[in-house]
């Protein structure tokens, strides 16, 4: 075993170069950019901030929502110049699938993402139990990478039945 002083610490252990960070236009994903520019800040990296408009089964994949892509554009618009503010090289994208969770698992691995950042927002279901949804858990079973998950700050307390 290798005993280290502090200062000989590996400092990189925190070193990511690609992060995703899927935006949904919650609160949660304040923290989320937060965080990704802090492990970006002063190094060569660069971020992917990417909103998946879900479509439903009821409609063709192709077929355009306008409201969906101006809230879209808006949302990753704002996450952009966030981190471009903090001198971070961005690029976003906005896709169009049946579900968030495939889509941001497949522009990880496409994109090479050392790292995803996902905001996530408390909410309760039906009966008072804490629920994750459904995305988050699907990004956290199948995604190559690492994956950092900010649940957002509350006052509420969730008890399990």
């Amino acid at each position: 075993m290798i005993f280290r002083r502090r200062s000989e610490a590996d400092a990189s252990l925190l070193t990511y170069r690609s992060i995703l960070i899927p935006i949904s236009g919650a609160v949660a994903d304040e923290d989320a950019l937060r965080l990704a520019a802090l492990l970006l800040e002063d190094r060569e990296g660069s971020a992917i901030c990417l909103n998946v408009i879900e479509v439903p089964f009821g409609r063709a994949l192709d077929e355009t929502d306008s409201t969906a892509v101006a809230f879209s554009h808006d949302v990753v618009g704002k996450a952009e110049e966030f981190l471009k503010g903090r001198a971070i090289t961005v690029r976003t994208g906005v896709v169009q699938a049946r579900a968030a969770g495939p889509a941001i698992v497949d522009e990880a691995v496409e994109s090479h993402i050392d790292l995803i950042i996902m905001g996530l927002p408390y909410k309760k279901r039906f009966g008072g139990a804490w629920d994750a949804g459904r995305t988050v858990p699907y990004v956290m079973r199948n995604s190559k990478a690492p994956v950092w998950c900010l649940r957002s700050a509350t006052e509420d307390l969730a008890h399990s039945p």
